[in-house]
């Protein structure tokens, strides 16, 4: 008797089925690495946008006082009728005082922080419009911002607080 007269036709159905589950079992791996894969690439995109609006109200609470800055540095005395020695100090400290403004305006622009424009027409979506006035031109102008807005990333975090010219 040869081999081939002795083999069992079941053993060929238990290598066929075994054969099946390891395909499915190698899927089924496959499969989940991919979900891993994509579970890790949606994990760092994630903590990417966490990190990128996490120091939103933080720079809620800071933007009063840049508000404040910008006011203060709105009224910088005319220095004419000084002695020159005074005017010299006054223009020392003032060259100072803009150079802080260029220190906030590049960290604004690290972090991607912006103002929102204040001038043109009036935009729901970006402005607030505190008051009406008499004007020139086409109703929904704005003839002057009372308090800038500003944008993270791209997204408002606050409104520019507007005047615009009303219908007439």
């Amino acid at each position: 008797m040869n081999d081939e007269q002795h083999i069992d036709p079941t053993a060929s159905e238990d290598v066929e089925t075994i054969k099946k589950q390891s395909e499915e079992y190698l899927a089924g791996w496959k499969r989940a690495q991919a979900d891993y894969a994509n579970l890790k690439k949606e994990s760092e995109r994630e903590k990417q946008e966490f990190a990128k609006y996490a120091n939103e109200r933080l720079l809620e609470s800071l933007l009063p006082a840049i508000d404040q800055y910008e006011t203060a540095l709105s009224f910088t005395p005319d220095l004419v009728g000084l002695p020159e020695d005074e005017q010299k100090k006054f223009k020392n400290w003032i060259i100072g005082l803009h150079a802080v403004r260029a220190l906030w305006e590049s960290a604004f622009q690290a972090i991607g922080l912006e103002k929102v424009e204040g001038t043109g027409m009036f935009d729901p979506n970006l402005h607030e419009a505190v008051s009406e006035e008499a004007g020139d031109g086409e109703a929904g102008r704005i003839v002057r911002t009372v308090q800038d807005g500003w944008k993270l990333n791209g997204k408002l975090i606050r409104p520019a607080k507007v005047v615009i010219t009303k219908e007439s």
